[in-house]
């Protein structure tokens, strides 16, 4: 569950990043998701967790955002409770990383550092979730984005100012790391070192279960293995859609806006010329014609360049002014002139002497109204269409503005509403199997749950490519939950029978091991304890190919030679048990391509590695101080919040 969060603080970003990952809005905006973000200010009385020179960590803040981490994961499928976000250490993770970042601003600010006004306004007026219609920052719908999302302004620049103070001081700090060969040398010799051995795997399905549970029984496996049977969250969301094809049929060119758009049309159904031109620059005349006397005695223009170590540039079905914009009036006049097929003498202009061959001459016909019909027609329905798409947009988005509910904003499009089951964020239906969405209801559920709650307004989510979209409300939220047994039974009993074979065979797997230990070869010992599975086999491999190699083998890295081990199969199959039988070494010195790669992948490490000693080195700077009774007391408040 925490795989992403503690990856992400390997990077160097992620060390300064993190946790704003989770909970402050400027991360949240660069990736174009500003929903579902709340206002990190709150009237409540909080305690302080930790003390970063001048400035404080509150209880509320940490709190605040572990939660949006969780109902996050839970929106996107994931079933995690708060219960296993503290065993796996994230409160700690999380209170660490938000004092790395106040240390940094600390230590920043202490030295001199000083991230301006003006440079927080750049970045706000250069991020494109403030842009209006004609692509610019757009003030008002800078504030009212924060607004929707219940977002303080104040509350944003800070969290940009931070991001700014964090990526001036780490970025410099992991600048010019570069790794000698005698510490390349041991790490890409690893990834030569060869081993061998034999594996094989104690089926659980060959092993006796022993009889079905009692009632009582099934109960309580089914209660201690509750997370098996969690249905994530769901939610019930109302929508109406307008899509192109809907209005399309109103927005029908006219016969006048044909002729109209025809006289305005300019050169654009006018006779013209295209040409394919294939055309070489070269700096002196003493070359450009000497090339030009080649291509005359019959050479192509692409070996006569080649030979003079140049490469000629291709125009393929250019019209003149084009070609003139590219070139030069005179280049143009010259290809323009030209028979097909025929070599232009070389041509002067300020970037040197051209060498024209016009290899295509195609001529077209001007085309009448009746011939331009079609086209003109199709080009003016579609931009009525999305036009008209606009319209209804921005008048429901006033109205969202003004406080209109979401029937009301039915009722002033003239939509019939429309309600979906009980869905995921994926958009599928746990309980209906046969239920598949289209890319339209994915994005409709990706709208509801952007929603902290079945009050927030209507919102817009666009549904198709062609700019159609659809007014989405969220009308009730379904907790996550486990299945009543009485609906899984029949999955529940299975489960428990598996779990049995496969404690039988973890304690055949364990006689195997220790039997092997004691010289055993690897067939008795499966014999000797009751083990059926199929043959064992041997493996060989080096280090470097095991990356998509199954985990068994990848363990057989870790091994002492001579000696057996157990792992659990995927899915509850069964344990293998490994022996190795030799580790090859290998010196990769004298391998360039080795060392290349391997230091290739360090130095993406070691700008991390650099990243985390200065950071700690930035804390001994800082005077920190921890408030180790109310992370305690907040620890306590968060256990007893259970499964969110």
């Amino acid at each position: 569950m925490l795989s992403f969060f503690r990856n992400f603080t390997k990077s160097r970003y992620g060390l300064i990043a993190v946790f704003l990952f989770l909970g402050l809005i400027a991360i949240a905006f660069a990736a174009g998701d500003v929903t579902g973000i709340r206002n990190m200010g709150s009237g409540a009385s909080s305690s302080t967790l930790a003390t970063v020179g001048g400035q404080k960590i509150s209880d509320a803040d940490v709190k605040d955002r572990i939660e949006r981490f969780l109902r996050n994961a839970q929106r996107g499928g994931q079933n995690v409770t708060m219960e296993q976000f503290l065993a796996q250490g994230g409160l700690e993770i999380a209170i660490d990383e938000m004092i790395n970042s106040a240390a940094l601003v600390e230590f920043a600010q202490k030295n001199g550092m000083q991230v301006s006004k003006k440079l927080i306004d750049t970045d706000i007026a250069s991020n494109s979730a403030f842009a209006g219609i004609d692509g610019k920052f757009d003030q008002k719908a800078f504030e009212k984005l924060l607004a929707d999302n219940r977002i303080a302004p104040a509350t944003y620049r800070e969290s940009l100012t931070q991001e700014r103070y964090g990526n001036w001081l780490v970025n410099r700090a992991t600048i010019g790391s570069e790794i000698p060969d005698g510490v390349v040398a041991p790490y890409a010799s690893l990834l030569l070192e060869r081993r061998t051995g034999l594996v094989g795997l104690i089926n659980t399905a060959q092993m006796d279960p022993g009889g079905d549970p009692d009632d009582k029984t099934l109960n309580a496996y089914y209660v201690s293995h509750r997370a098996r049977y969690l249905v994530p969250q769901r939610r019930v969301v109302r929508f109406a859609t307008i899509l192109p094809e809907t209005i399309r049929a109103q927005q029908t060119a006219t016969e006048a806006e044909i002729s109209d758009a025809f006289a305005k049309a300019g050169k654009r159904y006018a006779a013209t010329e295209k040409r394919n031109v294939r055309q070489l620059v070269v700096l002196d005349q003493a070359t450009a014609n000497k090339i030009a006397g080649e291509v005359k005695g019959g050479k192509s223009l692409a070996d006569a360049a080649k030979a003079a170590g140049l490469e000629p540039t291709n125009f393929e079905g250019i019209e003149k002014p084009e070609l003139t914009r590219q070139t030069s009036a005179a280049v143009a006049d010259a290809a323009f002139a030209a028979a097909q097929g025929a070599a232009i003498p070389p041509v002067k202009s300020s970037l040197g002497w051209h060498i024209v061959v016009v290899e295509k001459v195609e001529k077209i016909a001007a085309k009448s109204l009746a011939q331009a019909h079609d086209e003109l027609a199709s080009e003016i329905t579609q931009r009525k269409t999305a036009q008209a798409l606009a319209d209804i947009r921005q008048k429901i988005e006033d109205g969202i503005g003004d406080g209109k509910n979401f029937a009301e904003l039915l009722a002033d499009a003239k939509l019939a509403p429309q309600v979906t089951p009980a869905l995921t964020a994926q958009g599928t239906d746990p309980d209906n199997e046969a239920y598949k969405p289209d890319p339209a209801m994915t994005a409709i559920m990706r709208g509801g749950f952007a929603m902290e709650n079945p009050d927030d307004d209507p919102q817009l989510v666009q549904v198709s490519q062609e700019g159609g979209f659809a007014i989405v409300k969220l009308d009730r939220i379904v907790a996550a939950a486990p299945r009543p047994l009485a609906t899984v039974r029949d999955k529940v009993k299975t489960d428990y029978l598996v779990d049995k074979a496969l404690e039988k065979a973890k304690a055949a797997a364990l006689k195997v091991i220790a039997a092997m230990d004691k010289g055993v070869p690897m067939a008795k010992a499966f014999a000797d304890a009751g083990a059926k599975g199929p043959p064992a086999k041997p493996f060989d491999f080096q280090r470097k190919d095991i990356a998509d190699k199954e985990q068994f083998i990848k363990m057989a890295f870790s091994m002492q030679p001579k000696k057996a081990r157990m792992l659990e199969a995927p899915d509850r199959k069964g344990y293998y048990i490994v022996f190795l039988d030799m580790a090859e070494p290998h010196d990769a010195s004298g391998d360039p391509m080795a060392m290349a790669g391997m230091r290739s992948a360090l130095q993406q490490q070691v700008g991390a590695e650099y990243a985390r000693q200065f950071i700690r080195a930035v804390r001994g700077e800082v005077k920190i101080t921890r408030n180790e009774a109310a992370i305690a007391r907040l620890r306590a408040d968060l256990t007893r919040q259970g499964v969110r």
